[in-house]
């Protein structure tokens, strides 16, 4: 069988009940349930690190992952990663830092919400965070022109880097949507990039990567059963509901 593992996809980190939410508390018993069952939490770089080197994914390792770059993580997840010894990778909208998640009309209940400013993404990432790209403005990649795909792509790496005086060295496409266009620039950009495909990571390219969406989680009794497998048919029927429901976001 051939190795395996779950990238989880957190976004914010609050009560409010969105499908981009999970609450402070959940989390937290999440990561508590992983660190005793002996699941090592990674950043993505890390995964991708020890596959290369390996020639498969980690055994009884998850990748925790954040989108948009809520100012709940620095909040909330930081110090429950740092009390668990685990990596983490936040994907950054590097146009909005220091502002809100305005790039759109946002999730119903969850409102517009603060951003990381670059202070606490220091902080994150002198913490062992790795810090990665979401583009500038958050866009629908498929939706673009070629050279407005390389603009946010590229400049959101850019920026990035400038802010922090550090390599980025990983991306996550906005809503998970990527075409051939958007996936070549990533190619050329990054070392690996995420989608929002609900299934464990298999035997995809590093560009490709599916997540395993926690807020659909949240049904789930026990995280380790998503990182060991035993719910890959649940996370597969919740995959087709969510497709037909026109929940891909």
């Amino acid at each position: 069988m051939k190795s395996a593992i779950a990238i989880l996809m957190y976004h914010s980190l609050d009560a409010s009940g969105s499908v981009v939410s999970v609450p402070p508390r959940v989390f937290g018993e999440q990561m508590a349930t992983l660190a005793s069952a002996g699941v090592e939490c990674v950043s993505l770089r890390e995964a991708i690190e020890k596959r290369e080197s390996g020639g498969e994914w980690p055994a009884r390792c998850a990748v925790v992952t954040f989108d948009d770059g809520y100012a709940s993580v620095h909040e909330h997840a930081l110090p429950v990663l740092r009390e668990h010894g685990f990596g983490a990778t936040v994907f950054v909208v590097s146009g909005h830092v220091g502002g809100r998640n305005d790039w759109a009309p946002p999730p119903r209940r969850l409102g517009e919400r603060p951003l990381l400013s670059w202070g606490q993404i220091e902080e994150l990432a002198a913490s062992g965070v790795e810090i990665g790209a979401h583009t500038v403005t958050h866009p629908d990649l498929t939706s673009l022109a070629d050279d407005e795909i390389k603009g946010e792509i590229v400049r959101s790496k850019d920026m990035l880097e400038a802010g922090l005086g550090r390599s980025v060295e990983t991306f996550a496409y906005p809503y998970g949507r990527e075409n051939r266009r958007a996936s070549a620039v990533a190619r050329q950009t990054f070392r690996a990039a995420c989608t929002t495909s609900l299934r464990r990571a298999g035997g995809e390219d590093h560009w490709s990567l599916p997540r395993v969406d926690m807020y659909y989680a949240l049904r789930f009794v026990d995280p380790r059963r998503v990182v060991e497998g035993g719910d890959d048919w649940r996370l597969a029927v919740l995959s087709w509901g969510r497709a037909i429901g026109g929940l891909v976001r």
